[in-house]
Parts: structure tokens; sequence; C-alpha cells
């Protein structure tokens, strides 16, 4: 019998059984430092390195949702998410009737919120859920016709792949826009209030409808009873393909308006209710009497491609301490932030030699965490982030750790799989702020399956749950550009703007250095 894949079984439930038991007052520092220990459990301190990378430019299209507005980050400075959005029609060759009057256009596209009060009543109350930033720190938002065609496949791959758009690409859309802004709000603040709207029956009536909060804008009548109404019949109007190459989509622009705040708001663009409706009033003929007028309105559906733009610069010492990081010592501090932003790279075990000798122990893990202290002198009071996760950055998926978590909740992410990475934890005496994540089964697999010691990576996220693709165990991660050492991050980590500064392996206090900490108990061969 293999007696060190009889240990890794053996292992895999005693994790079980140990987080079971860390419940328990005695066990209440596992995981943190260790105060006492009355058990046999021993703990092990292992090196690490670990070092920041820049990310310049990523992939921004394809992705779960899409962030809008200004955002000041007192450690990272200010960074803009503007949108870019093919525009669809959608039902083909649409009939607008007899004598079709346009009478308003509005763009609508949902933000993320919860139900707080009168669910199910006329008296509903909402709060948005994904809002960064000042809610009453207003932005200025422009809408521009969009010039660039959006392909939905790769001209360079043989149309084979699908298209890929990036994160530095608003200038290339600027330089594309067609004629003055449709529209600009130089005010324009997100609302958490419900929308009462009046859509048209079947028979032309009014219906009041009752729904969550949305962008919600009004755009000029006059530019689409000439691009759509005016269009009944035509070619440009037969089909989607036709329409996307006559209206190529819309730009929709943020800047800030005070120069140290403003708002940024995370869309559903794949809500059914995204979209620009027209609503107009077209003649019917009625028997014996004259032609009446009754309301009527037809949809333009957005997203079906769409990414995010981003603009905004690290501070210079930020930057510079990035460029400083070394990946053979490690550095001093970890600086995290999502969107355009970076990540830190972890690397187990540097000694190879020191990993080879631990291998031939006769070890039972029954926990290996990294515990990632936040320097509070450098975060300066920011907002931090709730969440970070750890992934095989070599391979670009997930690590086993994250599989074995069935602590999963739908409804209430910030708190799904926290025994594989935990949410922000402050110490009871204090002393610190950290997160935690548990890495045992990957630890068992380094040390007793001969597993492979890859580079891991380290990136914010709002939602742990969106790093797989359709809760499968696939990564869902998007494109970087120029970067030799990282090929992918997750997707969710483009969306959120939110940083924190961690310390690293050469940090100045020792009590919070980053280290690996292996729990284990000894075993007679």
């Amino acid at each position: 019998m293999n007696f060190k894949r009889l240990i890794v079984k053996i292992a895999t439930f005693s994790v079980v059984v140990f987080s079971f038991f860390a419940c328990d007052k005695d066990y209440s520092t596992i995981g943190g430092e260790v105060i006492e220990n009355p058990t046999d459990v021993e703990v092990s301190e292992v090196e690490v390195t670990a070092w920041s990378r820049k990310i310049d430019t990523v992939q921004t299209n394809a992705l779960p949702a899409y962030l809008l507005g200004v955002y000041e980050n007192e450690i990272y400075g200010q960074s803009q998410a503007s949108l870019v959005s093919q525009l669809s029609l959608s039902t083909a060759n649409p009939d607008f009737g007899t004598d079709p009057v346009l009478d308003s256009v509005v763009l609508r596209i949902p933000y993320f919120s919860t139900t707080v009060n009168g669910a199910g009543t006329d008296e509903v109350e909402y709060e948005l859920d994904s809002l960064y930033g000042s809610p009453t720190s207003p932005i200025k938002l422009s809408i521009y016709e969009s010039g660039y065609y959006l392909n939905d496949y790769d001209p360079e791959s043989g149309f084979e792949d699908r298209q890929r758009y990036f994160s530095h690409q608003q200038g290339l859309i600027e330089q594309n826009v067609k004629g003055e802004a449709l529209l600009e709000n130089d005010n324009f603040v997100p609302s958490n209030r419900k929308i009462v709207s009046y859509e048209p029956t079947a028979n032309g009536e009014n219906d009041t409808v009752v729904s969550a909060p949305a962008l919600r804008l009004k755009l000029p009548v006059n530019y689409f009873k000439d691009k759509i109404i005016a269009k009944q019949g035509s070619a440009e109007l037969t089909n989607n393909s036709n329409f996307r190459n006559y209206l190529r989509g819309l730009f929709i622009k943020a800047e800030a308006v005070n120069q140290e705040e403003g708002n940024m708001a995370l869309l559903n663009l794949a809500s059914a209710d995204a979209g620009v409706t027209l609503y107009y009033k077209r003649s019917i003929e009625v028997e014996d009497e004259e032609d009446t007028l009754i309301r009527d309105s037809y949809k333009l559906n957005l997203g079906t491609n769409a990414f995010n733009t981003f603009e905004g610069e690290y501070p210079a010492d930020i930057l510079q301490h990035i460029a400083a990081s070394d990946s053979i010592e490690g550095a001093e501090n970890l600086y995290l932030k999502g969107g355009e932003g970076s990540m830190a790279v972890i690397r187990l075990f540097p000694d190879e030699a020191e990993l080879e000798q631990l291998r031939q122990n006769n070890w039972l893990i029954n926990e290996a965490n990294l515990s990632f202290y936040v320097d509070q002198e450098a975060v300066e009071g920011a907002e931090e982030p709730e969440r970070v996760y750890l992934y095989d950055l070599d391979n670009n998926r997930i690590l086993v750790d994250y599989t074995y978590d069935t602590g999963t909740s739908t409804t209430d992410p910030v708190n799904s799989r926290t025994s594989f990475s935990s949410r922000l934890i402050r110490e009871e005496d204090g002393t610190g702020i950290r997160y935690t994540v548990r890495i045992t089964q990957h630890i068992n697999n380094l040390l007793n399956e001969d597993a492979e010691n890859v580079k891991l990576g380290l990136v914010i996220v709002p939602n742990i749950n969106a790093v797989v693709q359709n809760g499968t165990t696939t990564a869902n991660n998007v494109l970087v550009k120029a970067d030799n050492e990282v090929e992918t991050v997750p997707a969710i980590s483009i969306l959120s703007p939110r940083g924190t500064v961690l310390y690293g392996n050469l940090a100045g206090d020792e009590a919070k250095r980053l280290k690996l900490r292996i729990y284990y108990t000894e075993t007679n061969q």
C-alpha cells in the first residue's frame, strides 16, 4: 500500500473534523497566531516569496456585469470606467404601424439591488448592492453614437476565435464617435428609488409597472425618429447583421466633476430590461369612426457585444514600489486593486530543497493557510474589499481547496466559501486586519502527491462564486495583454475598483509577515 496516499485520504477527513474542533475555544487561534496548543498538533512556518504585478491592459468584454462611473481610491488615485455597447433589434424588420409618432426614448440599464422594505407592494424600497464611492457625489455622463464596428469573431484568427476588447481602447472609440453627444448630464448620481413606468398593453392602454432601480436616461427623440422610425421597411432594419453595421452602438462616457470624488456602479447588461425603448403612437382604423391613436413601444437590446474602457493612473510612488518588487527576494508590501489594477504573485517553497525535505516527513496535514495582513498605515483609511481570491496562476485555474469548500451561498456571495477564503478579519485585540486563505489540500498534494509547485495569484473579487464559469469548476478568466508572467486574471476581479495594501514576505513587522503556516500531526510509518 502507498502509505503517503493513505495519509492524503485521512488528511481530507481530518480537515473537516479539524474545522469543527476549531470552533471550540481551545482551537480559536488556529489559522492565526498560535497562543496555546493543548493537543499534539504542531505548526511549521515556511517562508514564501511574494511580489506585485501591475495589470495595465485587460480584456473587458464577455464579463458578467460592467462598471460605469468615477471612483477615487485613497491609495491608487482616480479611475474612470466608461462603457461601449452594441445595440440589436428585439424583432427583425419592425412594423411601427401607420403614421407613427415618437413620444420619448429611454435608455435603461438595471443596477444590482436588494429589496429592503415592502417587497411585493407598490411601496417597495431598494438598496444598491454594488455602488462604489459617494452616492451623492455627481459625475458627468455623455452618450455618443459609436462608429466603431464590434466584431463577434476575430478576423486575425480567420473568424474562428471570439473577438476580444480591452480596457485601453477608449481613445480608439472616441476617434470613431459620430456627431455631437446625444446626451450630456453634468450632475449624474445613481438612485436607489424604484422605477414606475407606464407600458402600453396590446390594446394600447397604459399598464403601470414598478421595477427595481436602474440607470434611466431620456435620449433625443429626433435622433431616433430619423435613425429608427423613419427607416421602417428599409434594408437597415431587415436583420441584425445589417442593423449592427448601420447603428454600431453607443459609447457611454464617464468623467469626473469633482477632482477627488465621484460614484461608480455595477450595471446588469444581461437583464432583460437593459435596452433603449422607443415609445410612440400609431393610428388604427375603427369602423365608422375616425382613426384612433394608440400607444406602442419598441425595444433595442443592449449588451450583445459590450466592453469597459478604463482611464486613470496610479500614483508614481505606488508604481515605483510595484516595479521594485523582486520575484527572487519578494517584497515588503503587496499592492492589490481591481479593475485595470494590480495583483500579487506568490511562490510557495521557493527553496526546492526545503520542499523535498518536507516531503520526507510523515505528516498528517490538519490545516495549511496563508494570512495576508493589511498594512493599515499604507491604506490610509480606504474602504477595504471584503474578499480576496487565490488561484493557480501558472495554469489559470481554481485551487482544489476552492472546490472542497461546500459552504456556497448564491444569495449571499460575500459569505460564500469563507472556509477557503475568509472575509476581512479584525483581530479581537485590535492588533491587525487580515484575510486568511486555507490551502490544506493544495499543500497535501504538494507534499504527498508530488504535485507541481505552481505560482499562485491573489486578486480582489466582489463575488467569489463568479470565479468559475456557470457554477462549474472551469475558471472564468479574461486575457491580460502584454504581460509575460500573468496571462489571465479572473473576470470577476475586473468588477471592483477597490484596493488594499498587504504585508509581504519582507515586511518589517515579523508578526504580520506573510508566511505559510502548516498545522500537522506526526504519524508513524
